[in-house]
């Protein structure tokens, strides 16, 4: 936990830095969003994020994404493990659909924090509540199960909640839900991942209605 909060500061002084003194940028560290990727964004969010402050990392935060293999998104920058960041040089074109709505999931997380989610803390709260080391099973879910923090049943017990009822790895996971649903249909559409989307998207445009009419609204914002 501490190690998280030490990375974060790490990073934000490692920025800092290099508006500073331009020299202290390392070849290929970060890039912007593409034109494909903000394109993609904007079917979601519209004109919510700031695209131009939006940058996709390779690595940092002490190792963690080449740790846990994930990515991170801390302070409105997407952090990625280097394989996944040198492989993906523009999502919009990414040969697997999942690689897709991943990245949709991310920029979730790029929407809280520019609305002015810390999703740092947000973060430690879900470590603490062992979100990322607890695995449960809901509808929604593989039958394996799937991290306490980002499971949902939309259907069932969370079909009456409001999006801002869902903590923030849950919103990313409704999001993309949505976006899988509506925008990936022609590919590779036997996808569990795409059949589940299909099925909840009843649900999901339900919880999503306030988001898809304003997401400006700062409303929407995760309370836990």
């Amino acid at each position: 936990m501490g190690s998280v909060v030490i990375g974060v500061a790490k990073m934000r002084k490692m920025r800092a830095d290099a508006a500073n003194n331009p020299t202290l940028l390392q070849v290929d560290v970060e890039r912007l969003l593409t034109s494909g990727e903000i394109a993609m964004c904007q079917q979601v969010f519209k004109n919510a994020i700031d695209y131009s402050k939006v940058r996709i990392v390779r690595g940092g935060l002490l190792g963690l994404t080449a740790l846990t293999g994930n990515a991170m998104t801390p302070e409105g920058f997407i952090h990625l493990p280097s394989n996944e960041y040198m492989n993906t040089p523009d999502f919009s074109i990414a040969l697997d659909a999942i690689d897709k709505h991943w990245f949709i999931h991310e920029m979730t997380h790029v929407w809280q924090y520019q609305l002015g989610t810390n999703a740092v803390w947000h973060g430690i709260n879900q470590l603490c509540k062992g979100g990322y080391t607890s695995t449960v099973r809901t509808a929604d879910t593989p039958k394996n199960g799937d991290l306490k923090a980002y499971a949902t049943d939309l259907s069932g017990a969370d079909a009456k909640k409001k999006f801002s009822e869902f903590n923030f790895e849950q919103q990313g996971r409704i999001i993309e839900f949505w976006y899988d649903a509506c925008y990936l249909q022609k590919e590779n559409p036997q996808r569990p991942h795409h059949q589940r989307s299909l099925q909840l998207l009843i649900y999901v445009k339900q919880i999503l209605v306030d988001f898809l009419q304003n997401p400006s609204d700062k409303n929407l914002l995760p309370k836990s």
